[in-house]
């Protein structure tokens, strides 16, 4: 996240119960020792800034950073004092929309307590890893793909497949720029590719086709047009930071699923609706990140 939506993910909760500032000091004389700057009644502190700056950064923030975080807070304690004075608080939309802010905030955090200790990698594991996976390392693999923006178009394009060559179907249907060659992204290693293909493409033959692929692009059918071995010899140094991320990634989604199955059993969880039920919802369907996706971001940031 960048440092405004950082910003405004560690204050939103805040907005719930009183403004973004920390202490309300009209009177000059009761400001605190450490007080910074007053927006009407509201007033930031040294000791509150340090709260909203971002924790696990390698170094010290310096002087100007903390100054332009500063900047963020006025700007924002000035759009939401203007915001109550509008009564934009009391929209029942927006005190819903808080709300969900709130929760997902303490949601992430929990996530991140939770599973930091339980995510760490060893360098046996990504030696082992680095093994296991060599032929992976080692081989090239040339790859066409045909994009679309939904799940029936894609099927679509499955059934257009049994009578049309790939190229043909990419050239007239793909949304990606590169449908005007056939689909074809040249040669492609594990790691420069996006995860959604490296979870089929290493079990796949030259000349196979694949199902449908979601991704955060779109929906995906590849082909492996062909395979072969890596111009330039990769060593374990070279790939290193690489794998320990993916091993922290895959220990990070099966302990936040972990997780949640505890919590499932411990609380009743009941649907009176079934079209809302978990089993209605498609399995490429999302809404927005989870708090597993969040806690990535901040797992690499502090294993990097």
């Amino acid at each position: 996240m960048n440092g405004r939506k950082v910003f405004l993910a560690a204050i939103i909760p805040l907005l719930l119960a009183v403004g973004c500032g920390g202490e309300d000091a009209r009177d000059d004389s009761t400001l605190p020792p450490d007080a910074i700057v007053r927006v009407g009644d509201e007033v930031l502190t040294g000791s509150h800034l340090e709260i909203l700056l971002p924790s696990g950064e390698k170094t010290p923030f310096s002087a100007a950073e903390k100054a332009a975080w500063v900047h963020q807070w006025v700007e924002m304690e000035l759009l939401y004092g203007e915001a109550v004075r509008r009564g934009l608080h009391n929209d029942p939309r927006v005190r819903a929309r808080l709300e969900r802010f709130e929760r997902e905030f303490l949601a992430d955090h929990l996530t991140f307590l939770e599973l930091r200790e339980r995510i760490e990698v060893s360098e046996g594991e990504i030696e082992e890893y680095f093994e296991d996976h060599r032929d992976q390392y080692i081989n090239e693999y040339r790859v066409s793909h045909i994009m679309v923006n939904t799940h029936e178009e894609a099927a679509e394009i499955l059934e257009l497949l049994g009578t049309r060559s790939f190229a043909w179907v990419a050239n007239r249907h793909s949304v990606d720029p590169v449908a005007r060659r056939g689909g074809d992204l040249g040669y492609l290693t594990k790691g420069n590719m996006i995860p959604a293909f490296e979870t089929v493409i290493f079990d796949m033959k030259p000349g196979e086709v694949s199902g449908i692929i979601p991704s955060d692009f779109g929906y995906h059918i590849i082909k492996l047009v062909g395979m072969r071995e890596a111009q330039v010899k990769v060593e374990l140094a070279d790939i290193r930071e690489r794998i320990m991320k993916e091993l922290v990634m895959a220990r990070r989604n099966v302990a936040y699923h972990e997780l949640l199955d505890r919590l499932f059993e411990s609380t009743e969880v009941e649907y009176f609706n079934s079209g809302y039920a978990e089993d209605a919802v498609p399995a490429d369907s999302s809404v927005g990140d989870t708090p597993a996706d969040t806690l990535a971001a901040d797992t690499m940031k502090t294993e990097g």
